[in-house]
């Protein structure tokens, strides 16, 4: 026992210190990459579509994995079936709320790397690093939107982001909302534009934003939206929430069956992840 304690007690000193200095979780652009891939191997995902839900169900899978609460809001896509929007939740003491979404549907025939496996895969990245991560200012949500593409879904609003919209009404919680951030095409390239239909940036939404990239030494450039918006950010502005969409300068391949996924580039994940990692945790 006189050498065994000693050797316990150096022990668990020795994984206490180890704890103690492990570096905070980070999300893997690796990880990201890879997500993207695979759903855009899978082909078009088209809304209210079998393969909608089954990419849907694969977010879901990851959110659950990583230990975040998981809320689905299902909808009604006129004459296509239905949808829905998976959450990944993480709770804080907090009366306030961030949301970053990227909508998993796409127009047919395009299997939708870019537009928008990118943004999906960012989500399923964010996901294990912000549950096991430090307590976030504000409850964070992560969605999967579904029926984003109106030249499919022919509505004039992006269904998926319409439906959180009211569930946030519904709840009470639309007025919490710190930041409702789109991701939308961020699977290439070496700049972002960061879009939202606001007369000049806000200090706390787009300055806020561009400050977290900057840091993070990431080129994103805000420009004003054209009209109203033609991303899930658009639902949210309309209803008076802070929101924006980031996304690449252009996508030429935009709808089209070339936007594949060997066109994907693992740096651009890296860069996104750099940019919204930090505002998740911090915007309040």
């Amino acid at each position: 026992m006189r050498t065994v304690l000693p050797a316990l007690i150096a022990a668990v000193s020795v994984a206490t210190t180890s704890n103690a200095a492990a570096p905070p979780p980070t999300p893997s652009a690796a990880e990201a990459y890879a997500f993207a891939k695979h759903l855009a191997q899978e082909g078009p995902r088209p809304a209210g579509s079998g393969a909608e839900r089954r990419a849907h169900q694969e977010v879901a899978k990851r959110f659950r994995a990583a230990s975040l609460r998981v809320g689905v809001e299902r909808f009604t896509v006129p004459g296509k079936g239905s949808s829905r929007d998976v959450i990944g939740i993480r709770d804080t003491p907090a009366r306030c709320l961030v949301i970053a979404m990227a909508h998993a549907d796409t127009v047919p025939p395009a299997p939708g790397a870019d537009d928008n496996a990118s943004g999906v895969g960012t989500l399923v990245a964010l996901a294990p690093a912000l549950a096991e991560g430090a307590v976030p200012k504000c409850d964070v949500w992560l969605v999967a939107t579904g029926s984003e593409e109106r030249p499919y879904t022919k509505q004039p609003d992006h269904l998926g982001a319409k439906a959180l919209v009211q569930r946030l009404r519904r709840t009470n919680r639309l007025q919490e909302v710190r930041l409702a951030l789109s991701l939308d095409e961020v699977g290439r390239g070496t700049r972002f534009e960061l879009r939202s239909p606001v007369a000049r940036p806000r200090a706390k939404t787009e300055t806020a934003i561009l400050t977290a990239a900057r840091a993070a030494h990431v080129d994103v450039t805000w420009l004003r939206d054209s009209a109203t918006g033609n991303s899930d950010h658009r639902e949210f502005a309309l209803a008076g929430a802070p929101a924006a969409k980031l996304g690449v300068p252009d996508e030429p391949l935009r709808h089209t069956a070339r936007d594949t996924a060997d066109r994907l580039q693992r740096g651009a994940f890296a860069r996104v992840l750099r940019v919204v990692w930090p505002l998740l945790r911090e915007v309040s």
